[in-house]
């Protein structure tokens, strides 16, 4: 599964560029990508999407520790729900360990572990990442100042550190390191790590409010059972057009039993193919309005044997043809009966 992340993970990117003088409404253009690409927090955009987004910028601005510099202009607000919820927790040990269990709310891929051994904590992460992103020195830099700032956050006071350990080849310059984190660097290392004395774990923190903490936790596992069809239908929309699109080959990429995926869709009043036949559909949207292609060549590209499948799927979920959909879309309505275009909001049309 291609990892996602909140947009809020670069929030202040398009400041931090403006101030050393980049275009960035051009640079998103350059990219293929709208210039409110970043302005929904909530909205989930590719982690490799992250990625690129900070190495162009360190090269664009000039600045080579410039993922470092963006995390000191980010906070816990860029998790979301759940870095409200990593406030309201007693102690730091229980904040990082609400943030490991949970950290895929708000950043797939990345995996995040705590351990303690003897009078030291290890705090440790790693992304599901290959190839050059993996190494990108912008993005685990952003990603350990990021930590090192919200663990500072959380005890209202710069956390003292033993070691920091780095992936990817040491920089030329690391004064920059040295100022904002005071510790040994490693660097090549196979984590991102912070080194501390583990009695810091049973600091309070700062504020935390135990009866917030049970609201803030109830509403994100409620959100979590209505994302979770929409997580696959960005999954099966991305897999379309790499060819035979299966439950099997869904459940696999996010490892779950593909009897366990359908049970869960069932749970939530949907199904594996309800969802297919959604994403396809959204796709022969987007092909009739943006394309010359013909509706045999669209069927094909979406994974529909045969026309007449199509067209029975389009009507069904749609409320009409595909060739009277696109009739709709062209032509200019009057001023006094102008309605929204029909979109797709749900497996059943509604």
């Amino acid at each position: 599964m291609l990892p996602m992340v909140r947009a809020s993970a670069l929030s202040g990117y398009k400041k931090l560029l403006r101030s050393y003088g980049v275009d960035t409404d051009q640079l998103f253009a350059r990219l293929s990508l709208p210039a409110s690409f970043l302005d929904r927090p909530d909205t989930m955009i590719p982690l490799e999407t992250k990625v690129e987004l900070l190495e162009l910028g360190a090269t664009l601005s000039g600045r080579e520790q410039f993922g470092l510099e963006l995390a000191q202009q980010q906070n816990i607000s860029m998790l979301g729900a759940l870095g409200l919820l990593v406030q309201q927790s007693p102690t730091l040990r229980d904040a990082l360990h609400t943030l490991v269990a949970s950290i895929g709310l708000a950043v797939q891929g990345l995996d995040v572990w705590l351990e303690e051994e003897g009078e030291l904590a290890y705090l440790r992460s790693t992304y599901r990442l290959e190839g050059p992103s993996a190494q990108s020195r912008q993005h685990n830099d952003n990603t350990l100042a990021g930590a090192y700032n919200i663990i500072s956050f959380l005890l209202d006071e710069p956390l003292p550190l033993r070691a920091v350990y780095l992936c990817g080849p040491q920089p030329a310059a690391t004064a920059p390191y040295d100022a904002l984190l005071h510790a040994p660097l490693v660097f090549d290392s196979d984590y991102n790590g912070l080194v501390f004395e583990s009695r810091y774990l049973d600091r309070p923190v700062v504020g935390a409010n135990p009866e917030m903490r049970g609201l803030i936790d109830s509403y994100l596992k409620k959100r979590q059972l209505r994302e979770f069809p929409e997580r696959l239908l960005w999954i099966i929309t991305n897999l379309l057009p790499r060819g035979s699109v299966t439950l099997e080959t869904v459940a696999e990429k996010i490892d779950m039993a593909p009897r366990t995926l359908q049970a869960k869709l069932s749970q939530q009043g949907t199904s594996f193919q309800q969802l297919l036949d959604r994403a396809r559909i959204e796709q022969v949207c987007t092909y009739m309005l943006d394309g010359d292609l013909n509706l045999t060549e669209i069927a094909e590209l979406v994974g529909y044997s045969q026309l007449s499948a199509l067209t029975r799927s389009f009507k069904r979920i749609m409320g009409a043809s595909p060739a009277a959909w696109r009739r709709q879309q062209v032509t200019p309505l009057a001023p006094s009966v102008k309605s929204p275009a029909p979109s797709v909001n749900s497996p059943d049309g509604n």
